[in-house]
């Protein structure tokens, strides 16, 4: 019987992982499928270097080891280790925002591997983690291959514009735990380090005798002299791998002279890059075309067969996280000549099974290659123990466990769209707006449903619905089923309510946040029902009880609390669901902003025993800290306008694309309308 899965994560990054793609993110998140836990189902926005098999535009069905997962390329390449004329990260996000509408449905998690990708989806309350495969401060390095580091500012600022969304992060460097952290201190312990691993599935020792046969079937393949020994390479040839410097280390290694008698070893470079043609020239210039062999891009069976058969493996990086060929080498037995990178001394110990080389120079590379080719017989034993610790099974362990608590949120809102109320829905008449459904009430019907529902002692939801918070449900599932599994949707905003009007209801009014609170608060003393507040900053919520006091001497206001800026952990959830029904409070008013206070709602429908109201800017309207548009403006839908005033730099993209786009929904459903209104009976 399958496994039903709990968390449907959706990664963006211009992967291949069915093609033969050089780079360790490619198979960072080859492993991250394939040793996934059944009820972890994923989905892969990438690239693709076979538009016959995978193609561009389409869901493809794929698999890795024995997991399936679903792919959507959105942009091809033909070969993947050079470059276009155009970065392939700017066609890769400008493919994913023209298939943007078929990309935002059937999942619940984000899961970004670059940062450009992730300013698509701003607007998307889904919860969205990150990884980082290098320590962020690389990018303005002058040993950086990535085109950023000419415009280093402005990588920061669309760096912090995508971190300040994530729910979680990872980074394959300690230092870069530290970077994001000093960064962007919201962040906390939401980033936290993980290493890579290797795939003993694939990568792994084998025998004296298996090994003697793959050399000797290489040897014939690739023209190599089977006696020598054999110094592999893997990975782009680019300018943070700095195959240059090996490539001129190993020349001074081979070659007889004042720096000793040379070594009678051949150079396996796999993989491709922008460096190729350079490397090229510079072998035939030293006269090592029968000691330097480039094999080019090659598949992972290939890579490991080879990786066995080679003496030593050779990193000579300007730059690295933790590097996955060097991981790789060690669990096949092969020990390592690299540079001081990254994580490396991790896993490499100088010495024992191999060499991390201080100084990023020529002679000190090339000392390290003699070095090792000439103790590397008596390290191979050691090489694979230093990876025991690097597997995926336990590495990946809390990556999977984080993404089941992301996708508790989602989840949750599902079950709580298909769980039935206490004691039956509120008798309602409803219409849509823009495709979400909203009942047709007055203030004072509203105001009475409330006090019925909170006499009774009913968990039920309040969403107060706005031209932002129809569009949001039309771009995000878990706002969409927020609002639908709500016990009340009300026409908040003025133009809600005149949608609704022109769809035939013409006495509606707008039903609006701020308003019914108060509207609420005054029912609640009169009836000795206890309210709540939950949301805000705590000078917000001390002022608002300030006020509660002044214009309702009598209502008992039995809890307050202001919660962190970040999603509480399961605990602290625990704890304030608790605290809430032991304070007894009939009506609870949440003041979190939309969409989170709607996907606040509801998870805790059923779990709270109270009316919660999900009220938005209410709380700060009330507190005098924010100052509301004057009655004439929210009489005539421009308090938008008014709050657009007091905080433009904030507010405009939001009102720009929210308001745009509810006014093209509607047009066209008002067109629909009246096409069907004169559509002749046949």
């Amino acid at each position: 019987m399958s496994t039903k899965p709990l968390a449907k994560v959706r990664i963006f990054y211009p992967a291949d992982p069915a093609g033969v793609v050089p780079g360790g993110i490619d198979t960072f998140i080859r492993g991250l499928i394939k040793w996934a836990p059944e009820d972890i189902d994923f989905s892969l926005v990438g690239m693709t270097t076979d538009t016959a098999a995978r193609p561009e535009g389409r869901w493809s069905l794929c698999r890795a080891g024995q997991r399936d997962y679903t792919f959507f390329p959105v942009v091809s390449v033909a070969d993947a280790g050079t470059r276009g004329k155009l970065p392939l990260s700017l066609r890769y996000t400008a493919g994913a925002y023209q298939h943007r509408a078929r990309l935002r449905g059937g999942f619940d998690v984000y899961d970004f591997h670059r940062p450009e990708p992730s300013l698509l989806y701003l607007d998307d309350p889904r919860p969205k983690n990150a990884f980082f495969h290098q320590d962020p401060k690389v990018i303005a390095s002058t040993a950086s291959d990535n085109l950023w580091r000419k415009l280093p500012a402005a990588y920061e600022q669309l760096e912090a514009r995508a971190v300040e969304q994530l729910a979680s992060a990872w980074c394959v460097r300690d230092s870069g735990v530290i970077t994001l952290r000093q960064r962007y201190p919201s962040l906390g312990a939401r980033v936290r380090f993980v290493p890579t691993w290797v795939d003993a599935d694939v990568f792994h020792p084998v025998p004296d005798s298996r090994r003697r046969a793959l050399r000797e079937s290489i040897a014939a393949e690739y023209n190599l002299p089977p006696q020598a020994q054999w110094v592999s390479f893997v990975g782009r040839l680019d300018t943070q791998k700095n195959p240059g410097l090996l490539l001129e280390a190993f020349a001074r290694a081979v070659t007889p002279g004042e720096h000793g008698p040379g070594q009678n070893a051949v150079l396996l470079l796999i993989g491709n890059g922008v460096l190729r043609q350079e490397l090229e020239a510079r072998v035939r210039a030293l006269g090592l075309q029968q000691r330097v062999r480039f094999l080019g891009l090659q598949a992972q069976d290939t890579i490991a067969r080879v990786l066995q058969a080679s003496d030593l493996f050779a990193l000579s990086s300007a730059y690295e996280g933790m590097p996955m060929a060097l991981l790789e080498a060690l669990g096949c037995g092969t020990p390592v000549v690299t540079t001081e990178v990254g994580e490396v001394k991790r896993v490499v110990h100088h010495g024992v099974n191999g060499v991390v080389v201080a100084r990023h120079d020529v002679p000190a590379f090339a000392d390290g290659l003699v070095q090792g080719l000439l103790a590397a017989r008596f390290w191979r034993s050691t090489a694979v123990e230093a990876v025991a610790d690097y597997q995926p099974a336990s590495v990946l362990a809390p990556v999977y466990a984080n993404y089941r608590a992301l996708a508790l949120g989602p989840a949750t809102m599902r079950q709580a769209v298909r769980r039935p109320a206490q004691h039956g829905l509120l008798a309602r008449t409803r219409d849509t707006v823009i495709g979400q459904s909203v009942d047709v009430l007055g203030s004072a019907e509203v105001t009475a449903q409330l006090v019925q529902w909170a006499q009774a002692g009913e968990s039920r939801t309040v969403c107060f619905c706005n031209v932002h918070s129809a569009v949001t449900a039309t771009r995000s599932e878990s706002h969409r089923l927020a609002l639908r599994g709500a016990d009340m949707v009300v026409p908040d905003g003025a133009p809600v309510a005149w949608t609704l009007r022109m769809k035939g209801h013409a006495q509606q009014d707008r039903v609006d946040g701020p308003d019914t609170m108060w509207k609420a608060c005054a029912a609640a003393r009169d009836n000795g029902i206890k309210v709540g507040l939950f949301g805000s900053r705590p000078e917000v919520l001390d002022a608002l009880v300030t006020a509660l006091r002044r214009d309702f001497p009598g209502l008992q206001v039995a809890y307050c609390h202001s919660p962190p800026f970040r999603d509480a952990t399961p605990e602290e959830d625990e704890r304030i669901v608790a605290d809430i029904a032991q304070s007894g409070v009939g009506m609870l008013f949440v003041g979190l902003g939309c969409p989170k206070q709607e996907r606040w709602l509801g998870h805790h429908r059923g779990r709270i025993p109270a009316v919660m109201l999900g009220l938005g800017a209410a709380f700060d309207f009330h507190a005098g800290t924010v100052s509301r548009a004057p009655l004439w403006m929210r009489r005539h839908g421009l308090e938008w306008l008014h709050r657009l005033g007091s905080d433009p730099r904030r507010l405009w993209w939001r009102y720009a694309s929210t308001n745009s786009m509810f006014l093209l929904r509607s047009l066209r459903d008002l067109l629909r309308q009246t096409a069907g209104r004169q559509r002749p009976l046949l």
